[in-house]
């Protein structure tokens, strides 16, 4: 019989398995394993602190509170704490799963799943792998197995997005009536948790930027010290500057001025260094307040400054332009002068000289973004988000009730189950009638899209569609390539019909339309008269639309191709290969029998 081993060895080798940040947890799941040999390795398995370092791996993000909560009631065991965690991830797969699978009550288990704020936060990280979902949109040949990971990604995602919406309008909304007690960088920050951000993302980028500042600075034997006879905050700022410079950080090209991702923060830390003013002054306050410089927003007519408070009484405070080619401005001669030059008379200056508080730039920030919305260049799939972040702001600031109409037009139904349920309509507490507007118009959006989940559309043969959804086409009349997402056996819209002339097409009105999406992401509705299936599709062609249009893993899983050879009228082989979307379970169970007739065509069929 092999001796056993002590329990020290026992707990040394089980220490020895590497922590993992995976979603089948397998290292955990290999000391639990191990626990089952016998009773030895199953104390030994128990040990708190051979969890710690797991725990610390898998779990990045929580509620603050919730952490507190559960360190108290399992006495800091973090054996316990990660098994913990480990119930709420199941809960929340749980409840993604429901949301992947049906649209019928979705949007229910959205609104549960928000209401876990950052404690579900890891589990839906790990769930996408960190990638963008139209990554997981695969071509596959026809008969290879279908994967739902494409939907899967895309909807942790979207939940990521209204976890981190949710967190942005809770702290936004304390900063309403001229409260000041959300801190400029960290309010500013926030606009990227709108885009699935966590706020510990930007942080530790600003972070990284500081600490880097201050060992530039020591290198030149800078000091920092205020007491310091040799400090000189002038020189200080001026450095800073210079060091965002080195980090290519600095003014924007004219040309992409209105560039809508000069304006949030998670693109111009990264690829977007070349920027506007008030991005520049974020990252310079943020700097300088990590070295103890006084450092405020100014909200300024030309564009924002810094206003630098200095520790002297004896000496004036001053004005940092980030963004010009004279960094240092002063008080006395060069803020008058500038402010005469926009025609502001001297006993107004004040109003635009004190420093700002994070609204105040939050606001500025909103109406950069909907001015950016007017330009041409501008992506579709970027139009929507940035408006709707915009409008949030104005109405978490303002409580403007015109805003609302304006609000909900952008909105989608996880919107107003999410972020808007759960934040916007509770920060508008005091706010009258535009709260109840807002929580009347949600709750309408809820019901109108819940009476849509539940349509099922079915052929018959007296109404004959012949095409189906997840079906390439041209079109006959524009040329452009589309994807048929949906149809109707005749025209939805009487305006339609006379805006688009459809009485003048060969089967007028009496014919199915169907509705699209197209290359640029944007959606329209083709009468069926105008559609010519695509017979042969490139992998560049199809790739391009997998990574083009942001929608496509909501509504398709990947893409199904099956080669075929033809020949032309000289008999000269012709290869090609058909294509077409495979159906997510949403519009499996919108339209059940398209899926089937999506194959026969893939094999070589004809359209119904």
């Amino acid at each position: 019989m092999v001796p056993s081993l002590p329990l020290d060895v026992l707990v040394h080798i089980l220490y020895q398995i590497p922590p993992s940040r995976d979603l089948d947890s397998i290292s955990a799941r290999t000391i639990v394993q191990c626990s089952s040999t016998n009773t030895l390795f199953r104390e030994a398995a128990a040990t708190p602190a051979l969890w710690q370092q797991h725990y610390q791996v898998r779990y990045l993000h929580a509620n603050e509170a919730s952490e507190g909560q559960r360190k108290a009631e399992t006495n800091g065991n973090w054996k316990l704490m990660y098994a913990a965690r480990r119930m709420i991830d199941m809960k929340v797969l749980k409840h993604l799963d429901s949301i992947v699978m049906k649209r019928v009550g979705r949007y229910d288990h959205a609104n549960a799943l928000t209401k876990f704020l950052f404690d579900a936060w890891d589990v839906l990280e790990i769930e996408t792998g960190m990638v963008d979902s139209s990554r997981h949109l695969k071509i596959r040949e026809f008969g290879e197995r279908r994967s739902l990971s494409a939907t899967r990604v895309y909807w942790a995602s979207a939940v990521l997005a209204s976890i981190g919406q949710t967190y942005a309008v809770g702290l936004w909304s304390s900063l309403r009536l001229g409260n000041n007690s959300v801190p400029f960088v960290q309010a500013f920050s926030s606009i990227a948790c709108f885009f699935g951000k966590h706020p510990d993302e930007i942080s530790s980028m600003l972070i990284s930027l500081n600490s880097r500042c201050k060992s530039y600075l020591s290198r030149l034997n800078i000091t920092l010290s205020h007491t310091d006879p040799n400090y000189d905050p002038k020189k200080l700022c001026i450095l800073i500057c210079d060091f965002m410079s080195n980090e290519g950080y600095g003014p924007v090209v004219p040309h992409n001025f209105h560039d809508v991702l000069n304006l949030f923060p998670h693109f111009y830390l990264t690829s977007h260094k070349r920027t506007i003013p008030l991005s520049l002054v974020h990252i310079f306050v943020s700097i300088a307040q990590s070295l103890d410089v006084t450092a405020s927003p100014v909200d300024f007519p030309v564009r924002v400054l810094v206003h630098i408070s200095v520790p002297d009484p004896e000496v004036d405070d001053f004005y940092v332009d980030v963004f010009g080619s004279q960094t240092i401005l002063t008080l006395r001669d060069d803020i008058p002068a500038i402010l005469a030059r926009q025609g502001i008379q001297a006993d107004s200056m004040m109003h635009y000289i004190s420093p700002s508080g994070a609204a105040s730039m939050l606001l500025r920030n909103g109406r950069n973004i909907l001015s950016s919305l007017n330009i041409p260049a501008t992506p579709l799939s970027l139009i929507r988000p940035s408006a709707l972040l915009a409008l949030t702001i104005f109405l978490v600031l303002t409580g403007g009730g015109r805003l609302v109409i304006q609000l909900m037009s952008q909105a989608e139904p996880l919107d107003c189950a999410t972020f808007i349920t759960e934040a916007l309509v509770p920060s508008l507490d005091g706010a009258g009638k535009v709260q109840d507007d807002l929580h009347q118009a949600s709750q309408k959006g809820l019901e109108e899209e819940a009476i849509s989940a539940q349509e099922i559309k079915l052929r018959s043969p007296e109404e004959t569609v012949r095409h189906f959804v997840g079906m390439l086409f041209e079109h006959k009349r524009y040329n452009y390539t589309a994807l048929i997402t949906g149809w109707d056996v005749s025209c939805a819209s009487e305006s339609w019909i006379k805006e688009m002339k459809v009485l003048d097409l060969p089967r007028g009105r009496d014919q199915p339309f169907y509705h699209v999406v197209c290359m640029d992401s944007s959606s329209r509705y083709v009468a069926e008269d105008n559609i010519k299936p695509l017979l042969s599709a490139s992998n560049e062609l199809l790739m391009q639309m997998c990574q083009n249009i942001a929608v496509l893993p909501k509504l398709f899983t990947g893409v199904l191709t099956k080669p075929k050879t033809s020949t032309d009228l000289r008999n000269v082989p012709i290869e090609e290969q058909r294509a077409r979307f495979v159906l997510s379970p949403e519009l499996t169970e919108a339209y059940p029998e398209d899926e089937p007739l999506g194959d026969a065509w893939l094999a070589g069929g004809e359209s119904v």
